[in-house]
């Protein structure tokens, strides 16, 4: 606080102290019936000062209970919107949450997906091989009776030509080539 400001409130403070002193020498003569009239007026401006300072003080008072009572619904309502701003940073949270979850749940599902795919694409290529690879031992065993067939079917032109193995080979050939109806 400037000097000034003290000076000032240590001058209040000793005219207050020294009022009082009066007042009560004043009053204490009063009790005792020996308050002269010209001591009256003293007490009475004595009495209207201190009256005049208790309505000052009531007045300042009031007004800091008024101040008081403004901050303190202002400091309400801070907190009110500190608790909102908590409650909705909670429920951001809480949405950014479900956000994630959901998130990982889509991403559960596609990578369940493309795993179902990859499985799926193995079994179809596995089957198509293991397919392929019996076709084509089965027309490795056809193409071998076929080569065993056409052998017989020349060993027995060479070996009878007019007789009745030639007419079986001849049948067997046209069978061979024939092809199959459903």
């Amino acid at each position: 606080m400037p000097r000034r400001t003290m000076a000032l409130r240590k001058a209040r403070a000793a005219a207050r102290v020294q009022r009082i002193a009066d007042l009560r020498h004043l009053l204490a003569r009063m009790d005792r019936h020996t308050l002269l009239d010209t001591e009256r007026p003293i007490l009475r401006a004595h009495v209207e000062q201190l009256l005049a300072t208790d309505a000052d003080l009531r007045r300042t008072i009031a007004g800091q209970q008024d101040l008081v009572q403004r901050h303190a619904r202002q400091l309400d309502a801070a907190h009110d919107a500190i608790r909102e701003a908590e409650q909705d940073a909670a429920d951001l949270g809480e949405q950014l949450r479900a956000y994630r979850a959901a998130e990982t749940y889509r991403q559960a599902a596609a990578d369940t997906v493309e795993g179902r795919l990859a499985a799926l694409r193995q079994q179809t290529t596995e089957g198509l091989l293991a397919g392929a690879e019996q076709a084509l031992h089965r027309a490795t065993t056809a193409e071998a009776t076929l080569g065993r067939i056409r052998a017989l079917s020349h060993r027995m032109r060479a070996g009878s030509p007019q007789g009745a193995a030639a007419i079986y080979a001849d049948r067997i050939e046209q069978t061979l080539h024939t092809p199959e109806q459903p």
